[in-house]
C-alpha cells in the first residue's frame, strides 16, 4: 500500500471496509494511489530537470543549450554519457562568472582533454600535491604571442658628415605594435664599394655605437649584429667575431646594442666612403659611396593574444605522471575529444576582442632508470694431451741380391771390313 493509498482509504468510515485489500473500494482506490504516485514522480522528475546534478537525457540537453553547449562526439563517434556530460557543464558554467581568464581557459582545455576543469575534482591526498602540480601544468597559457617581424631597408641616401666627407645613410622605421621590447638582429650587407666608420644610432635616444678607423668591410660582405643576455654588442662578419672593433657612439667599451622599444623608433645607419686620412691604397675601398641594405628582424609580443600549450600525447604523458608518483587512482574524468577541436573550445572561453591559439607540445619520454645487474661468467677449460714424441729408429736396411743368370749364344765369324762392334760377331 502506498502512502497515496493510505491517505485515500483514510479519507472513508469504517463502514465501507475500505482498509479490506480484497473489497472493490480498496482496489479502486489502490488504483487510484497509484496514478497519484506516478503523477507525483513526474512532477518531481519535473522539478529535478530544472537541476544539472539531477536532469538526464534531453532536459540535460536542454540545460546545456541555454550556456550554447552541446553533447561532444568522441573519438569513437558516439556522444558522450549523462554523466561525463554532466560534469563538463557543471566545469562550465564557472566559466561565465571568470570566462576569458587565465584559468578559465586552462579550466575549459583541461576538460575538452578529458581531465576536470578544477582539480580540485580529483580529491588528491595530501602528499600528490606535487602530482597535482605537475597536472595542472600539463596545460598552459603564454599570453601575448610571439610573431617574427622582418623590416627590410634599402632606400640608402647621401649626407654630409663635414666639408670633405660624406656618408651613405639609411633609416629604419619600426612601427609595428608589440607589448614589450627586445633585443635586434641585424644583417648589414654592403652591396658595392667598402666602408668605413660605420654607425648605428636609434634617434629617439641617440645611443648606439660605431667601428674603429681600422675596421672596414669589403663589397659583397655581411655584418650580422646581435646583443648576448647582457646587452653587449656581437658583430659577426663571415663567421669571424668582430665585437672588438665596435664602441658605444661616446668612445666607451664594451659597445652595447641598444634595445628595441615597445613603442615605435626609428634606426639610422651611416658608412662613410673612401677616407683620406683612413683608407689604404692596396685595400678594396674606393671614394665611391657605398651602397647597401639593412634587414632588420626582431620578435613581436602581440597585445590581445594568446597561447595555449597543449601536451600532442596528452595521456601518455598522464599515465607517465601516474607511474612516477605511483598513484592507483584515475585522473581522466571522461573522455577527451579530438584534438584538432581543441581549438574551437579556446574561441568559445576567450574574451572578446582577444585572439588564442593553440600550439601542440611533443614532449617524447625517454626512460632512463638504471638498475644493476651481477653477471657470472663460468669458464669451462677442457685440456687435451697432445704430446708428440720422437722415435729414431736405427736398423739393418742392406738387401744383397745375387744374380746368376746365363746366357747361351751363338756367334758367327766377323769380316773385318764389314761387321760393327755393336752386333753379335766375333772376331775368334
Amino acid at each position: 500500500m502506498s502512502h497515496k493509498t493510505q491517505s485515500l482509504v483514510d479519507l472513508f468510515p469504517d463502514v465501507y471496509a475500505a482498509r479490506e485489500r480484497e473489497s472493490l473500494l480498496y482496489k479502486l482506490l489502490d488504483t487510484i494511489g497509484a496514478e497519484m504516485m506516478t503523477a507525483d514522480d513526474k512532477i518531481k522528475n519535473l522539478l529535478k530537470s530544472h537541476w544539472v546534478h539531477y536532469a538526464q537525457a534531453e532536459a540535460l540537453d536542454r540545460l546545456a543549450s541555454i550556456y550554447g553547449i552541446s553533447r561532444r562526439k568522441l573519438r569513437n563517434g558516439s556522444l558522450e554519457s549523462d554523466v561525463a556530460f554532466r560534469l563538463r557543464l557543471e566545469s562550465t558554467v564557472p566559466l561565465f562568472t571568470g570566462g576569458g581568464t587565465v584559468n578559465a581557459i586552462k579550466g575549459a582545455v583541461r576538460s575538452a582533454l578529458g581531465l576536470p576543469f578544477n582539480l580540485d575534482q580529483l580529491k588528491l591526498p595530501s602528499d600528490f600535491s606535487a602530482l597535482r602540480d605537475e597536472i595542472e601544468a600539463l596545460v598552459s597559457v603564454h599570453e601575448f604571442s610571439p610573431k617574427a617581424d622582418l623590416v627590410v631597408g634599402s632606400n640608402v641616401t647621401t649626407v654630409a658628415l663635414d666639408a670633405r666627407t660624406s656618408a651613405s645613410q639609411l633609416i629604419v622605421a619600426l612601427n609595428a605594435a608589440t607589448v614589450s621590447g627586445g633585443v635586434p638582429r641585424i644583417e648589414w650587407t654592403f652591396d658595392a664599394s667598402a666602408a668605413r666608420r660605420l654607425s648605428v644610432t636609434r634617434l629617439d635616444t641617440g645611443s648606439g655605437f660605431k667601428s674603429v678607423d681600422q675596421f672596414s668591410v669589403g663589397a659583397g660582405q655581411t655584418v650580422v649584429f646581435t646583443a648576448s643576455l647582457n646587452g653587449e654588442l656581437s658583430a659577426v662578419i663571415n663567421g669571424l667575431e668582430t665585437k672588438s672593433s665596435f664602441t658605444n657612439l661616446d668612445g666607451s667599451t664594451p659597445a652595447l646594442m641598444p634595445p628595441v622599444p615597445a613603442s615605435p623608433s626609428q634606426w639610422q645607419f651611416r658608412a662613410p666612403a673612401g677616407m683620406f686620412d683612413a683608407s689604404a691604397f692596396d685595400s678594396n675601398a674606393t671614394f665611391d659611396l657605398p651602397r647597401f641594405h639593412v634587414g632588420f628582424s626582431r620578435v613581436l609580443y602581440e597585445p590581445l593574444t594568446f597561447e595555449v600549450i597543449v601536451p600532442f600525447f596528452l595521456k601518455e604523458a598522464v599515465d607517465n605522471l601516474k607511474k612516477r608518483y605511483n598513484y592507483p587512482g584515475e585522473l581522466f574524468a571522461f573522455e577527451g575529444i579530438p584534438l584538432e577541436h581543441i581549438q574551437e573550445v579556446v574561441d568559445q572561453t576567450r574574451a572578446a576582442g582577444v585572439r588564442g591559439s593553440v600550439q601542440f607540445s611533443l614532449n617524447f619520454l625517454e626512460i632512463h632508470s638504471q638498475a644493476e645487474q651481477l653477471n657470472a661468467i663460468i669458464l669451462g677449460l677442457f685440456r687435451e694431451d697432445a704430446s708428440v714424441f720422437e722415435t729414431f729408429l736405427a736398423a739393418n736396411t742392406n738387401d744383397n741380391t745375387e744374380n746368376h743368370r746365363m746366357l747361351d749364344r751363338m756367334v758367327f765369324g766377323g769380316v773385318f771390313d764389314a761387321s760393327t762392334f755393336d752386333s753379335l760377331f766375333a772376331f775368334v
